[in-house]
């Protein structure tokens, strides 16, 4: 049984993110739990609220997030006919990067949840709600579907790297596990300043090889990105890539795509889903 956690605020984005995870997860007996968090704006905790204010204040909200979820479960149930997907749903009092930092690691084999505006990149990265959770490091994969992306099947999935760390088994279990539930081929991805590898980074690099011996790869090298457009360009549209995986390491190739300087810059729009992979310590 696999356990999928899916944010939601109820919005049409939050909703294609649970649309893509059913098919990405057809025929699989998956559990999705639908996790709304809820807290009382500026303007509602404005004054010299009482206790019992404040209390119906959040008992208030409670109902409305309880509510919601329960008819958001209906409405699911109603169109799902899937014999193997299970709903549960989740109310959380207060923010949603507090309410994720709270969860069992080991309770969800993933986090998906999608991304607001039509600016594609830039709202993945910086829009405040999916960078809250992307900045925390958590423990869980975390799979992000810009507000724009169509499901397709994932046949070919690109896995962004630098070789300059070792790989464990734990850590590329999810792209390995969503490899072989559709038969796809992982096309490794170097981003490189010298078009030669290093003894290390070779090591490394028969390291990832031998771990990745049950499916199919293939090995790219490309330069280094002169923007983060012609990055996505590459991976994208030269690629063929369906998914983008990368580990988030602190200080490598993911962190400078967060770089502020080229987010800045950004000006296209993107449909390219991508799952953040835990490092392992």
């Amino acid at each position: 049984m696999r356990h999928i956690l899916i944010p939601t605020d109820f919005s049409d984005n939050a909703l294609n993110a649970l649309t893509y995870a059913q098919y990405l997860f057809k025929g699989e007996e998956t559990t999705f739990t639908l996790f709304n968090s809820y807290e009382p704006s500026a303007l509602q905790l404005l004054g010299n609220k009482s206790p019992l204010a404040l209390s119906k204040i959040y008992r208030d909200l409670k109902d409305d997030s309880e509510g919601r979820l329960s008819v958001f479960r209906s409405e699911i149930l109603s169109r799902d006919k899937s014999t193997t997907f299970y709903y549960k749903t989740i109310s959380y009092s207060g923010h949603l990067k507090e309410g994720i930092a709270s969860l069992d690691s080991q309770a969800y084999d993933f986090i998906v949840m999608g991304t607001k505006g039509a600016t594609g990149f830039k709202e993945i990265f910086m829009g405040s709600t999916t960078y809250d959770i992307v900045s925390m490091r958590q423990r869980i994969p975390l799979l992000i579907i810009p507000e724009q992306a169509a499901f397709v099947n994932p046949g070919s999935i690109g896995f962004a790297t630098d070789f300059k760390r070792g790989y464990s088994k734990e850590e590329l279990q999810p792209l390995i596990t969503l490899t072989k539930l559709w038969k796809a081929t992982i096309r490794m991805v170097e981003v490189y300043k010298k078009d030669v590898l290093s003894a290390n980074k070779k090591e490394h690099l028969q390291d990832l090889e031998d771990l990745l011996a049950e499916v199919d790869y293939r090995f790219h090298v490309v330069p280094e990105f002169s923007s983060l457009e012609n990055c996505i360009n590459v991976f994208d549209n030269e690629l063929d890539i369906d998914l983008l995986v990368m580990i988030d390491y602190p200080k490598t190739f993911f962190d400078s795509l967060m770089r502020e300087p080229i987010i800045k810059k950004m000006s296209f729009h993107t449909t390219l889903p991508f799952l953040i992979l835990p490092a392992q310590n």
